[in-house]
């Protein structure tokens, strides 16, 4: 008979005890083994080891025990969780101690010398990184640079888009991918040609935005062809030709009056669309009252460079002999190149020596300023006509050098200065009105004594009614009539009539014709109107002063050049200028074109290269001192000037003393008394 041995042994203890490593041992065993240890183990060793329980069921294999679950006598005796010893280690980081490695090296390396005990693995003790923790984005300091910048507080900001010569995908392409291309080439070859050409050629109202970028003219070239490519699909080939074809005949002033319509129109140009309606609160006779309180204190001239009194005559002698010694050298008003004058002509039949001369016409520019500029620099300044920096060669070439004077002695020794005479009897106007005060403009050209008057403007103020405008034939051999700015050609003067025979002609009835128009697209066609000349600038003062006396108010924009080249000296004098002072202060100047821009929404010098007309700046300078005498008569009716019968009454003055005081109240007495 055979027994099974399974239960034989159940009652008796193991001989092994804790150390039996069999897998069913037939002795029984201590459910509850005693602690081998008493040092602090890790999350992974605290866990209970699994062990074999016999079964009291007679079976030949037992399954594996439940784990049991392991309970604390107090809170402080259970050991922390995996989270919790996470929480320690990145409090211990952030607050910079150094005890998280010995913690980690106290609670979670343990020794595993034990049969049946695991051992924790290596990854439990590596040093856990932090999160990236963002930083708040700091102000950069006016010293501190991109470069030193924290990588948390750079800013990118999206970028234009930047686009190639590549066709723009539109749905249905008409003509497929390599011929749209091919056709964009083209059509940017002579594009880009003809923005190179526009260089010296810009007219006013577009300096700044002629000649286009190199972005701009793929822009437009892109903008073209896609129009043509979704508005006309059926005949894109043919029409891209013709345009092609067009572009290639087409002149330069033409393709700036194509591109003109295309470009973003300046805000000046916007507002010159809708011109302000000046609006004093007083008819034009009521303006000539206000008018006398805003001429200029003569003594203030002199800081605004106008000469008050003729020069004398040791200072004419002087400038006579200073200007022998140097042998007529004189320092080039453009490229500011030395050269030499010749008034009789040398004997090669020229004027003025080194020549040609390389400038830029325009004055340079001043970017506006940027944000960025602190960290990038303050841009370069630059010329509006080519768009080059400062320091670059000039971008217009002319045959001569000219040169610009300003001094009274040198001036006079050309042509004396004199002061406005009495005038008892002064001309009127074209409707036989009495002339309150002149608004006048010159425009002057380069001859080979300095600049020189070539044409005379005045109109009555403050109807702005023509009194005179005449051609001047300057005393000096023409260098330059410096068309660009003067608007005077030589085709003027071809035509000119002398003005005796002008005025027995219209017999002081008819206006006098305005220069040719100032659209650039039609200089070509337009025979220039013809004008009254005088023979010599003394007549062209004369007929000037005919229209003044000495208390007559002489208005204009920065008219001490003016007067310079008439060589007048008027103690009246109302200049827009100093009505409206640069914001920095002299040197600084606010321009006439800025001016009526500003405070009349009107844009005027529109011509390019046609030049000024000096009735429209005439007329623009009187409109602006219209608009001073409005405020200056807000100001007075604030304070108690009143108008009467036509006349502006002061308001009454108040005693400033006792005795003032005792003589009212004497006076009052006395008519009380006579009362009686």
């Amino acid at each position: 008979m055979v027994f099974t041995t399974t239960n034989l042994f159940k009652t008796i203890p193991c001989p092994e005890g804790v150390k039996c490593s069999l897998t069913h041992c037939i002795f029984s065993h201590d459910p509850q083994p005693k602690q081998v240890q008493d040092k602090p183990t890790s999350v992974i060793s605290s866990l209970p080891v699994k062990e074999s329980v016999p079964s009291p069921r007679l079976e030949t294999s037992e399954p594996a025990t439940k784990r049991r679950k392991i309970t604390y006598g107090s809170l402080a005796e259970k050991p922390l969780s995996r989270a919790d010893q996470i929480r320690n280690q990145l409090a211990a980081v952030r607050s910079g101690g150094s005890n998280a490695a010995t913690h980690n090296s106290a609670t979670e390396k343990e020794p595993a010398n034990n049969a049946g005990q695991t051992t924790a693995p290596a990854t439990s003790s590596r040093p856990i990184s932090p999160p990236i923790v963002s930083k708040p984005r700091t102000t950069p300091t006016p010293g501190q640079t991109g470069a030193h910048k924290p990588a948390s507080s750079i800013v990118v900001k999206p970028e234009t888009k930047v686009e190639n010569l590549n066709p723009r995908l539109i749905p249905h392409d008409p003509a497929g991918h390599a011929k749209r291309s091919l056709y964009l080439k083209h059509l940017h070859g002579e594009v880009a040609r003809l923005n190179r050409e526009v260089v010296g050629k810009v007219p006013h109202d577009l300096e700044g935005q002629l000649p286009l970028s190199a972005q701009a003219v793929i822009k437009l070239v892109l903008d073209e062809e896609e129009k043509v490519a979704r508005d006309q699909p059926s005949v894109y080939g043919n029409v891209i030709k013709q345009r092609l074809f067009q572009l290639k005949k087409i002149s330069v002033e033409d393709w700036i009056t194509q591109v003109r319509s295309v470009l973003p129109a300046s805000k000046s140009q916007a507002r010159s669309k809708d011109e302000k309606p000046i609006d004093t609160r007083m008819n034009l006779d009521e303006e000539v009252l206000i008018l006398p309180h805003l001429i200029t204190d003569q003594s203030k001239l002199v800081g605004f460079e106008y000469i008050t009194e003729p020069p004398s005559a040791e200072s004419i002698a002087s400038a006579v002999t200073g200007v022998e010694h140097s042998h007529n050298y004189e320092e080039c008003d453009r490229c500011a190149a030395r050269f030499q004058v010749f008034p009789d002509r040398n004997d090669e039949g020229l004027l003025a020596s080194n020549g040609p001369c390389r400038y830029h016409p325009n004055r340079k520019t001043f970017p506006p300023r940027q944000k960025t500029d602190r960290e990038t620099g303050p841009q370069q300044a630059y010329y509006p006509c080519c768009m080059q920096n400062v320091g670059a060669a000039g971008c217009t070439s002319n045959d001569d050098h000219v040169f610009k004077t300003t001094s009274p002695g040198r001036l006079a020794a050309v042509l004396p200065f004199i002061t406005t005479p009495e005038n008892d009897r002064p001309a009127r106007d074209r409707d036989g009105k009495t002339v309150k005060a002149v608004t006048f403009d010159c425009e002057m050209g380069y001859t080979v004594y300095g600049m020189e008057l070539i044409r005379l403007t005045a109109v009555s103020w403050p109807e702005n009614k023509d009194l005179l405008d005449v051609l001047v034939r300057p005393l000096g051999a023409v260098i330059d009539l410096n068309s660009r700015f003067s608007g005077v050609f030589s085709e003027h003067f071809r035509d000119a009539i002398p003005f005796d025979e002008w005025s027995a002609s219209s017999a002081g009835s008819r206006k006098p014709n305005k220069p040719p128009p100032k659209d650039s697209a039609t200089t070509t066609t337009t025979t220039p109107s013809q004008l009254p000349i005088v023979d010599c600038p003394q007549r062209a003062r004369s007929l000037l002063c005919s229209f003044l006396t000495p208390k007559t108010p002489l208005i204009g924009h920065a008219i001490n050049n003016d007067l310079n080249a008439v060589r007048l000296c008027h103690p009246t004098i109302i200049d827009t200028v100093i009505l409206y002072p640069h914001p920095r202060g002299l040197p600084m100047r606010l321009g006439l074109r800025a001016l009526s821009h500003r405070m009349l929404n009107r844009a005027i010098q529109t011509g390019g290269a046609q030049g000024h007309d000096s009735r429209e700046d005439a007329v623009a300078t009187a409109d602006l001192v219209r608009v001073k005498v409005g405020e200056k008569w807000k100001q007075m009716r604030a304070t108690g000037w009143k108008l009467v019968d036509g006349e502006i009454v002061p308001p009454p003055r108040k005693p400033t003393n006792m005795r003032a005081v005792e003589e009212l109240i004497d006076g009052i007495d006395e008519a009380e008394d006579d009362e009686l």
